[in-house]
């Protein structure tokens, strides 16, 4: 009679026990999300509008952030198309806030082959062990940019630097490069040396202080694996040309890195909704 829905949700071991109302009239409005679950933060839009994503960091490695589960608790919706690449119980706990809505969540990983508005080929030995993250950046990043080859660069915890190469009428996933990303680099010779006593410095051509020199060796780095990754990519592509995109919470980070990027590669482009963007095909040819 009172035209609610109570929910309890109890999230064991977590530390968060909540109890949520949900309004029934709320189904009127049903929507379906995407969800990106990375190792530091999740994010997420609704399929319907890409656009404007929503992300949020973890709360822990093993927690997923208190405002999230808020958030998506009061959200109407009934089906969640998801990849992650974080630990798994930050997976099981999201699925168990989807559910105890009563919706679904679709997880999705890396296939053989996609096929549908456009077609990609993976090449990966193990196409499954390919990170979801990556392989779905891939698709947002040949549909953005659809009829180059594309050297797709994620700044996250790891850095990865993936070649896609266009050939003729599809893509093919040819691979690609992991590498600590920069927060780990820094925290690893903070760790390591701690007589350096780093701090972020500014990147410069003749460093002459320690700040700049480990934030000018860092980043230069990152963009010497970019560039090596551009090299080898032309080499195989005879039929596009290669273009460099950029994506990951680490180029808003960085103002260097983002700069730097600019200046080396002035054909790079910055996109950082692609993993949404690749989940959005795989759910439109799944529905």
């Amino acid at each position: 009679a009172s035209g609610y829905l109570d929910c309890f949700e109890d999230f064991v071991g977590s530390g968060i026990t909540k109890g949520i109302l949900y309004r029934r009239g709320f189904a009127k409005a049903m929507t379906n999300i995407l969800v990106d679950i990375g190792n530091s933060a999740l994010k997420w839009s609704s399929l319907e509008n890409m656009e404007k994503p929503r992300a949020y960091l973890h709360d822990s490695k093993t927690q997923l952030s208190s405002v999230l589960v808020s958030d998506l608790s009061r959200l109407p919706f009934e089906e969640a198309w998801a990849c992650s690449v974080a630990q798994q119980p930050l997976a099981a706990q999201f699925e168990e806030l989807v559910n105890c809505k009563g919706g679904k969540v679709h997880w999705l990983r890396a296939e053989e082959k996609f096929e549908g508005p456009l077609t990609m080929i993976n090449e990966y030995d193990s196409p499954s062990r390919l990170g979801a993250d990556r392989w779905f950046a891939a698709l947002g990043a040949a549909s953005q940019y659809f009829g180059n080859s594309i050297v797709l660069v994620q700044f996250g915890t790891a850095t990865t630097v993936d070649e896609i190469n266009f050939e003729r009428d599809r893509y093919v996933f040819l691979g690609g490069r992991i590498a600590p990303g920069i927060d780990v680099m820094f925290k690893s010779l903070q760790e390591r040396i701690p007589a350096l006593n780093v701090s972020s410095g500014e990147l410069v051509d003749f460093p002459k202080n320690t700040e700049d020199a480990v934030t000018t060796g860092i980043i230069e780095c990152q963009i010497g694996l970019i560039k090596n990754a551009i090299e080898k990519l032309k080499k195989k592509s005879d039929h596009a040309p290669v273009i460099v995109v950029l994506t990951g919470g680490g180029i808003e980070s960085y103002e260097a890195l983002h700069q730097c990027a600019v200046d080396h590669m002035p054909r790079a482009h910055i996109n950082t909704n692609l993993v949404l963007k690749g989940l959005a095909l795989e759910a439109q040819n799944k529905r």
